[in-house]
């Protein structure tokens, strides 16, 4: 508080009036932005959590077919059934509370390879790679929004536990000092006053 310079007199009452106001608020604001990031959390904490079980189920289903395809065709099969060309990923970006983030994903899958045989077993080994790149990515989404709001809520609540705790209770503190000093200065010239009115009242009853 040593570093604030607080004006003298009413003028630094209402200075620190002011000043208190602004801190609450803020405080209030960024309590009611944490409200909203708390809640968005929540769900994507839900979703995250919900994409991921359906990720390993759909990592050991792969898993599964791709141990039968390579043994039922090959690894010259298995490379015969990849067309080598990349999947087009699109992220899709929403705002909460002043939060950037991902909030959607489409993916365009390669075409299938055409006039390949390669047996059934290799063609459901390359669907389940595919699902299993699409659960990756339905999962990615809210596993990144969820750690950059998470992020964003701790540093909000760190600026209301600034602004609650410390800096409105030192200005509190302060504007009663403030307080204190003029009521004690106002009572010191009222006596003063008081004081001198008698003088004259004497002196003119003499």
């Amino acid at each position: 508080m040593s570093a604030m310079r607080v004006p003298s007199g009413r003028s630094g009452r209402q200075w620190l009036r002011g000043r208190l106001d602004s801190a609450e608020h803020a405080a209030a604001l960024l309590e009611q932005k944490l409200r909203a990031l708390r809640a968005e959390q929540r769900r994507l904490a839900e979703a995250a959590e919900r994409t991921h079980d359906e990720l390993v189920a759909q990592a050991e289903e792969t898993k599964i077919w791709a141990l039968r395809a390579a043994l039922a065709a090959g690894r010259r099969g298995m490379r015969l059934a990849g067309s080598g060309e990349e999947a087009d990923v699109t992220i899709s970006w929403s705002t909460t509370a002043g939060v950037r983030h991902p909030s959607g994903i489409t993916c365009s899958m390669p075409a299938d390879v055409i006039g390949v045989s390669t047996g059934s077993s290799v063609a459901r080994a390359v669907r389940e790679q595919r699902r299993l790149l699409d659960a990756a990515l339905r999962n990615a989404v809210p596993t990144a929004a969820l750690r950059r709001l998470t992020a964003e809520a701790d540093t909000t609540q760190r600026r209301v536990r600034v602004l609650r705790r410390h800096w409105a209770p030192l200005l509190r503190e302060a504007l009663a000092r403030v307080d204190l000093e003029l009521e004690e200065r106002e009572q010191a010239e009222n006596l003063r006053h008081r004081i001198a009115l008698n003088a004259d009242r004497n002196r003119t009853a003499e």
